[in-house]
């Protein structure tokens, strides 16, 4: 047999060591184990099995200790993190030219770091809407529903200023279903009430408009579950986008666009969560400034990140921000149609048949 290959008695030797092992381990002062791979039972020389690459590093720790370095991993409690976020803040673009150029290991990984902000604000965000006191308020019925029903508009004519519409709540305030069927009923037919089907339409209108108020609390539990799943479509979006733009460029990959999305996107998140938190104490003008602020790290961001000229910078910012604003309309209206939908408000079937287009309108301008 050749040296170094293991006889039988020197296999059952390593075997039974491997099984010692499991009871009593040796552990250098570096923390790794010595003696055979629990995992394949080769002898272990470094910090990883030369066979099976599996660490050599003890698990068997105090609590705490897994803990932290379980913190340590997901959030990289490390110092990196206090070295990006001010950089990444208020230098647009350093940070991403220099994780693109491979001066990674000061920074946080932009993907580590993007779900960091995004877990922050979305905290934050949720966080504080649940405190308010519109979610439990009992009079929300009076204080949001009856002057939404009273707005909406049908042949010209808003429901509020026409004879009868009391009989739509009860002495309570409460929306009254009986009494919206009785006013509509008694409405003398015209534009907007001229057949059954406009009655009908304009009632269940009237009966949408209580449900949000009444099941409000279901309405925004959904949301809160579909925000953060469908706001990581605007990653991909701006990554599609970042590429369409640059698509000449054969310098440029598609990783260096996600890198320079993913900033993008932890600069709104890191962003958005300090100016809601400072709108406790400021003005609110201060959005102002954060909307500003918004165009100008972008503009910045591109010029450094991709080192073009000012001109074709500046189109694209203009490009990415109004396409970015279109994006932004239809997320808002898929997590309002997907939370509508899961607190009971509206089905599918009714949202796509042919009897919900009608005359009904909503007028919010005041007298």
């Amino acid at each position: 047999m050749a040296s170094g290959a293991l006889t039988m008695a020197d296999e059952l030797e390593v075997i039974g060591l491997a099984a010692a092992g499991s009871v009593a381990r040796d552990i250098d002062g570096d923390g790794y184990l010595d003696g055979p791979c629990p995992n394949c039972a080769t002898l272990l020389s470094g910090e990883y099995c030369s066979h099976c690459g599996q660490s050599a590093r003890d698990m068997h720790k105090p609590f705490i200790t897994l803990v932290s370095g379980a913190l340590g991993d997901v959030f990289a409690f490390d110092g990196r993190i206090a070295k990006t976020l001010p950089s990444l803040m208020f230098r647009p673009g350093h940070v991403t030219r220099s994780y693109l150029e491979g001066r990674r290991a000061r920074y946080v990984p932009p993907f580590r770091f993007f779900l960091i902000a995004s877990v922050l604000f979305f905290l934050v965000l949720f966080g504080l809407v649940e405190d308010q006191d519109w979610l439990d308020g009992e009079d929300f019925t009076v204080a949001s529903g009856r002057p939404a029903i009273e707005a909406m508009t049908v042949g010209g004519e808003r429901l509020g200023d026409l004879p009868g519409f009391g009989q739509v709540f009860d002495e309570a305030g409460q929306f009254d279903p009986a009494g919206a069927e009785a006013f509509i009923d008694g409405l003398p037919e015209q534009e907007g009430f001229r057949t059954s089907e406009d009655r009908a339409e304009v009632l269940r209108m009237l009966e949408g408009v209580n449900d949000l108020s009444v099941n409000r609390k279901e309405l925004f539990a959904s949301v809160q579950t579909w925000t953060p799943r469908l706001s990581f479509l605007m990653v991909p979006f701006y990554v599609v986008m970042l590429a369409f733009m640059h698509v000449w460029m054969r310098r440029v990959y598609v990783y260096d666009h996600v890198v320079v999305a993913l900033h993008f996107q932890s600069f709104l998140y890191f962003g958005a969560t300090a100016m809601i938190l400072a709108s406790f104490v400021l003005p609110p003008w201060i959005w102002w400034i954060f909307g500003i602020g918004v165009p100008v790290y972008l503009y910045r961001l591109l010029r450094r990140s991709y080192s073009t000229s000012r001109i074709l910078t500046f189109v694209r910012t203009v490009l990415m921000l109004l396409f970015s604003s279109i994006a932004l309309v239809l997320l808002v209206t898929a997590i309002s149609l997907v939370g509508a939908n899961e607190a009971g408000l509206f089905s599918w079937e009714e949202l796509m048949s042919d009897g919900t287009s009608g005359p009904v309108q909503f007028d919010f301008s005041e007298d």
